[in-house]
C-alpha cells in the first residue's frame, strides 16, 4: 500500500521565479510537503545575505521551506566544459539544469522524499525546455519516473508517483509555450501577488560577463567563485597574459574589491580621488607604469606628485608616482 498523502513529500528545484512558486502550491495544495532547493550560483558573494534575498522572501510568502545549496568549484568545472555545450553567450543551460536535478537527487534519501519536482514548462525556453529535452534531462539526471513538472504534467509521460496514487494526476496541468497567462491567472487563483516577471536570463547570458569568464578560462587553470564573482565588478583588462587586472567605477565598487583585497597579488591604492585597482598575476616593473596610468586616467588627479600605494596581501610593499594617463586607444588594447 502506498503512502498516504499527507505523507508523500518532494524536493523542489525553486528558482525565485513565478513558475516555480506556482509549481510549488500545486503540489502543497494537494496536502504534498513540498522543501524547495534553492542552488546560489558561484557568481554571486560570499557574504551573501540569504534570508534577505529576494527569492527567499518570494518563498516565504507561500510557506515554502528552502535548503540553500551553494554551487562551487564542482559547478565551475561543469561550466568550463559542459557536455551539451552553451547557448548563445557562455550559458550551459542543459549541464546547469543536470547539475541541479543531481543535487536534488542526493536530497531525495536525506528528507525521505518521494520525487523531484520543478517549474519547467514545456516548451517555455528553448534550450532546455522542448519535450525532447526535458525527457532527455530526466534520464540523464538518474531521476526516470522520478521527476515532475506539475505545470506541464499532463503533456508527459506520467510519474511512478502519479502512476500509484501518491500524486493526483488530475490536479496537475498542461501549460505550453511561452505565454504567460494561464500563470499570471493561477498566481492571481493562489494569492501569489509578488513574483519576479520572466527575465532575460542568468548572468552567463550577459556577453560583458561572458567575455570575462572566456578570458579566464583562457588564462587561468584554478577558477574559484570569487574570481566569478568579482567579474560583475569594475572595468576588466588583461595586460598580457600572466596579468590582468580589475578597476572599480564607483565608490560602492571600490567598497567591494577592498572587501576582498587579501585575495589579489596586488592591490593599487591611491592618495588621491580614483579608483581601486585590484591586480591578478605576475607584474613587472613596466607593468606597474601601465597600471599606474591606468589609474590616473580614471581618477580626478591635480596634483601630478601625489603617489599610489601598492599592497601585497594588505601590506604596503612599495609608493609610486602617479603615472601619466593612458590614452583610449591603448585601454582599448587591453579591454576584456
Amino acid at each position: 500500500m502506498g503512502k498516504s498523502v499527507s505523507r508523500v513529500k518532494c524536493v523542489l528545484l525553486y528558482s525565485g521565479g513565478l513558475d516555480s512558486l506556482l509549481a510549488a502550491k500545486v503540489l502543497m495544495e494537494m496536502g504534498i510537503e513540498v522543501t524547495g532547493l534553492h542552488c546560489i550560483l558561484p557568481y554571486f558573494p560570499p557574504d551573501l545575505d540569504i534570508e534577505g534575498l529576494k527569492s527567499t522572501q518570494l518563498a516565504n510568502q507561500i510557506g515554502l521551506q528552502l535548503i540553500h545549496y551553494r554551487c562551487g568549484v564542482e559547478y565551475i568545472d561543469m561550466l568550463r566544459k559542459p557536455c551539451h555545450g552553451y547557448g548563445k553567450e557562455i550559458n550551459p543551460c542543459i549541464d546547469c539544469k543536470l547539475f541541479f536535478m543531481k543535487i536534488a537527487a542526493g536530497f531525495i534519501n536525506e528528507l525521505n522524499a518521494d520525487f523531484v519536482a520543478t517549474g519547467e514548462v514545456v516548451g517555455q525556453r528553448p534550450m532546455s525546455q522542448l519535450k525532447h529535452t526535458l525527457n532527455h534531462i530526466e534520464k540523464e539526471s538518474g531521476l526516470a519516473g522520478k521527476l515532475l513538472r506539475p505545470l506541464s504534467a499532463k503533456l508527459l509521460k506520467p510519474t511512478i508517483a502519479e502512476t500509484d496514487g501518491r500524486v493526483d494526476r488530475n490536479s496537475l496541468l498542461d501549460i505550453n509555450g511561452r505565454g504567460r497567462k494561464r500563470q499570471f491567472e493561477l498566481a492571481k487563483i493562489y494569492g501569489i501577488t509578488d513574483f519576479e516577471l520572466p527575465g532575460g536570463g542568468c548572468l552567463f547570458t550577459d556577453s560583458h560577463i561572458a567575455s570575462r569568464i572566456r578570458d579566464a578560462f583562457k588564462y587561468f587553470t584554478n577558477i574559484t567563485p570569487l574570481d566569478l564573482c568579482l567579474l560583475k565588478f569594475g572595468r576588466h583588462f588583461r595586460i598580457n597574459e600572466k596579468l590582468k587586472i580589475i578597476v572599480s567605477r564607483n565608490q560602492h565598487e571600490t567598497e567591494e574589491l577592498e572587501k576582498y583585497s587579501n585575495y589579489a597579488d596586488y592591490f593599487f591604492r591611491p592618495e588621491f580621488s580614483g579608483p581601486s585597482i585590484f591586480v591578478k598575476g605576475i607584474m613587472s616593473g613596466s607593468d606597474k607604469k601601465i597600471i599606474s596610468g591606468i589609474l590616473t586616467r580614471y581618477s580626478k588627479l591635480s596634483e601630478p606628485e601625489k603617489r599610489i600605494i601598492i599592497y601585497m596581501k594588505n601590506e604596503a610593499m612599495e609608493e609610486i608616482a602617479a603615472g601619466s594617463p593612458v590614452n583610449e586607444d591603448e585601454i582599448d588594447l587591453w579591454r576584456i
